[in-house]
């Protein structure tokens, strides 16, 4: 009789061990929602186009599938490539297809959000800019500048169509003047801005000639 109650108690505790066992599998199984943050990247500019603008970058995708595999997905943001091939000048709402969205067998992209990006185009151009120095702070009281030189007074520049047709100058970074009292020259850096991509040559030699003041 005690030998059969070690039995039933023994089938109990068994039969709890599968029950939690198989409500475990099923827990892992059920398919749940997750938002997963996704980062936009661009492919396929048109030759001659440069791409000036594209927001946002970051979006949502609410992916759906079992837990478990939910669970497996890494925390950075995943990437979705979005092809610009067919795209002229100007602005367009790309929308973002469900079906460029990369995941594990078993998962399933069911919503992105924004479902759009907004992305500008311009054509590619090139043009010949005077370059302007920068300068910054006073020579030593008593001084003053009198000649500026550059070389090359015009440098090449390629960029964006509507961003060059407003640029009569590029300017250099900041050449400091504070306390000068004597003529130097150097080699500077050329100040892009933005929607220019190439400048040729990115550096220029300034000359700075100084002189004192008759008192």
């Amino acid at each position: 009789m005690r030998l059969k109650k070690y039995e039933d108690f023994f089938l109990k505790i068994l039969a709890l061990f599968f029950a939690a066992l198989l409500w475990f599998f099923v827990a892992l199984q059920e398919k749940v929602s997750r938002e997963i943050p996704a980062r936009i990247v661009f492919k396929n500019v048109p030759p001659g186009m440069l791409l000036l603008r594209a927001e946002p970058i970051f979006v949502k995708v609410k992916v759906v599938g079992p837990r478990s595999l939910l669970r497996s997905l890494p925390n950075h943001p995943m990437r979705i490539s979005l092809d610009l091939s067919r795209l002229g000048p100007g602005p367009h709402q790309v929308r973002i297809p469900l079906e460029v969205v990369r995941l594990p067998s078993g998962l399933k992209a069911q919503e992105i959000h924004p479902p759009k990006v907004e992305v500008v185009l311009d054509r590619l151009v090139e043009k010949w800019l005077k370059v302007t120095p920068h300068l910054k702070g006073r020579p030593r009281e008593g001084y003053l500048v009198e000649k500026v030189r550059i070389r090359p007074p015009s440098v090449r520049v390629k960029g964006a169509r509507q961003i060059l047709k407003r640029l009569k100058s590029i300017s250099t970074v900041p050449i400091d003047l504070s306390e000068k009292e004597a003529s130097f020259e150097t080699s500077v850096f050329l100040n892009i801005p933005e929607g220019v991509i190439d400048v040729n040559p990115e550096k220029v030699r300034v000359k700075v000639k100084i002189r004192r003041v008759s008192p």
